[in-house]
């Protein structure tokens, strides 16, 4: 700038213009800051973010060949994953200062991420890492591991090893800092664009009359820190238990989640989850003894209702659960039944150690991995041992079959699904007021075309526990297929007002009946959001590269259909949906993948296809 204050200012804004821009827009990103020399940019995917970023750099390189030295322009890129506070079109939190510190690490023309990042890129491109261990950054309590991206390593352009299968963990909004570039991640990154989207879900989540609560994570003081998953079961049953209210609406863990290490005001929650109530406190385990301090807030004022402080016998920690409801019930003036106080208070299990096993292995049901799965059913199957009667414990079990048969990490599905129906029965055996062993039951009978018995048994779920996200997404995904797409959405729409965080099934189902009334948009919108969330979800790969092309989305078409080719080069398109659509639905699903050009040039290919290629 000192020598060629002009020069350099038209040579950054034209590297802005022809590469950086065209390049961000290209791998699915949005620029939302200019700083100067600096940008701030938004991906859909880790992978989308570090491929653009290696895609920048080489750009820079290939310029930098005809220009001299001394005048040569060099970024440096740092990525996270991380949470983010999202005001306007601006961007805050320890998400965006972890990325800052990180671009500070890269080499000019290099690239610097984060431990996240790396975990969940590495495997998805032709790229190495260095990891250069972790680091004390200025601000940051705690060190963050790094690693600088190998630019010599040669980058493909598209996924590599992707695991099969309906559900993996999550891939979340990234932020891109490039130069004094900023980069950030919103680790629940479907809250934060709910909160953008002008609330077109949240807005609704108080239906009618029924009051609106949430149960924020209770912050665990134990000096243990190992019993974080504690506290986090305790915060779940609460939910649980207050879900079985018919009148209460209460959000699901998955949309509380994201205050567990976000500081907001109860205002702010109130507005982000539309809730006139919220519940938060801690847990503090000492010994044997179990001490938890609640307060109930009014949201819309500010006002703490009711506080309390309980302290049981570690022995005793469903007395203490219901303790908790007890009083949240009776602040909130609610009138509740016999049979549903029975309901909600019954006692799971006399046995500690076997409640303790279930809830380590309830993290495994909500971000499955292979390995935590096989770990997971290790956990239940002992939790079983302990007491053979206790039906939550099965209906879990049940889940990690049902998980398993899934994602394609058994050798035989069919029996996976089978031993998963023989659990589930098995716990609802023991307690009929099981829900989530209803839900799985009304999975399988959907998977064999059982409608009447897969409707009997979620329809029983919403009875017992109204508020149950599973519950009311499978009623959709049952009235999908039976070919009422208007009450399918609804119902799902319901359910992600509730959770935002559906699985990828019944996001799929979402996606699939917006395609089916001819609203792409909304139709592309979920089928993005199952890729960015859930890695192996070629499923929802395919109905977008359909909805790209009734969008006249052309080039996403392509590039989406290249991708299923390469991660799946047997997939038969006519086989796609024909279990379960109508035979209109179904030819309009095809008349999609046709315009998308999916069907291979002979065999599938439809006899005037095949004569005009």
């Amino acid at each position: 700038m000192e020598r060629d204050e002009a020069g350099t200012f038209e040579r950054l804004r034209a590297g802005r213009k022809e590469l950086f821009e065209p390049e961000i827009a290209r791998h699915h990103g949005q620029i939302f800051k200019l700083m100067g020399d600096g940008m701030l940019a938004e991906f859909g995917s880790v992978v989308d973010a570090v491929e653009c970023a290696v895609s920048l750099q080489r750009g820079l390189a290939e310029r930098n060949v005809a220009v001299p030295e001394d005048q040569r322009i060099r970024v440096r890129i740092g990525i996270n994953l991380g949470e983010v506070i999202v005001e306007g079109e601006d961007r805050y939190g320890e998400g965006v200062n972890v990325a800052a510190r990180l671009e500070g690490l890269a080499e000019p023309g290099g690239i610097c991420v984060s431990g996240r990042v790396q975990e969940d890129a590495q495997g998805k491109l032709d790229i190495d890492f260095e990891d250069i261990g972790e680091q004390k950054l200025k601000n940051i309590a705690r060190p963050v591991r790094a690693f600088r991206v190998r630019l010599d390593a040669k980058a493909a352009p598209a996924l590599a090893g992707w695991r099969r299968g309906l559900f993996a963990a999550l891939a979340l909004m990234i932020l891109l800092t490039v130069g004094a570039l900023w980069t950030g991640l919103g680790s629940e990154w479907k809250f934060l664009s709910i909160l953008r989207s002008g609330d077109q879900f949240t807005k609704s989540a108080e239906v009618g009359t029924k009051p609106a609560i949430a149960i924020l994570p209770f912050v665990n003081h134990s000096d243990d820190s190992a019993r974080e998953h504690f506290a986090d079961g305790l915060t779940q049953d609460v939910i649980n238990a207050l879900g079985r209210f018919s009148a209460l609406t209460v959000m699901s863990w998955n949309a509380v989640f994201p205050y567990k290490a976000r500081p907001a005001s109860p205002e702010e929650i109130g507005r982000g989850l539309a809730v006139s109530y919220l519940v938060e406190g801690s847990v503090r385990q000492t010994g044997d003894r179990v001490l938890v301090i609640a307060q109930l807030v009014d949201t819309r004022q500010g006002r703490v209702l009711w506080s309390a402080r309980f302290e049981e016998a570690l022995a005793d920690v469903f007395t203490l659960q219901d303790n908790i409801v007890t009083h949240i019930v009776r602040v909130l003036a609610i009138r509740v039944t016999q049979i549903e106080q029975n309901r909600v208070f019954a006692k799971p299990t006399e046995n500690l150690a076997a409640y303790d096993y279930v809830l380590r292995a309830r993290p495994a049901l909500q971000r499955p991995t292979h390995a935590n799965n096989v770990e997971a059913r290790a956990l239940l199957r002992r939790a079983i041992e302990l007491d053979p009667n206790y039906a939550a414990a099965y209906a879990a079990l049940a889940e990690t079959y049902h998980i398993a048969s899934s994602m394609g990490w058994a050798e035989s599905p069919t029996a996976f699904l089978s031993r998963a129906e023989e659990l589930a029965i098995k716990a609802l055996r023991l307690d009929d007021s099981e829900v989530r062993a209803r839900i799985i039951l009304g999975h399988i009978h959907l998977f064999h075309q059982r409608y009447n018995q897969a409707e009997a048994e979620i329809e029983r779920a919403i009875t017992i526990n109204p508020n149950d996200a599973h519950g009311l997404a499978g009623r959709g995904t049952i009235l999908l297929w039976l070919g009422q797409t208007d009450a399918a959405i609804e119902a799902l729409e319901q359910a992600q007002r509730i959770d935002p965080d559906l699985n990828a099934i019944d996001r799929f189902a979402l996606s699939l009946a917006y395609y089916l009334k001819r609203r792409y948009d909304a139709a592309i919108e979920q089928a993005e959001l199952n890729l960015r969330t859930t890695a192996g979800a070629n499923f929802s790969r395919i109905l977008l590269a359909a909805a790209y092309a009734q969008h006249n989305r052309t080039e996403d078409a392509a590039r989406v259909v290249t991708m299923i080719r390469r991660i799946d080069p047997t997939f038969d398109p006519q086989e796609f949906g024909t279990k379960f659509l109508s035979s209109d639905d179904l030819e309009h699903l095809r008349d999609g993948l046709r315009k998308a050009r999916l069907y291979p040039v002979t065999g599938n290919l439809p006899p005037a296809e095949r004569m005009t290629r």
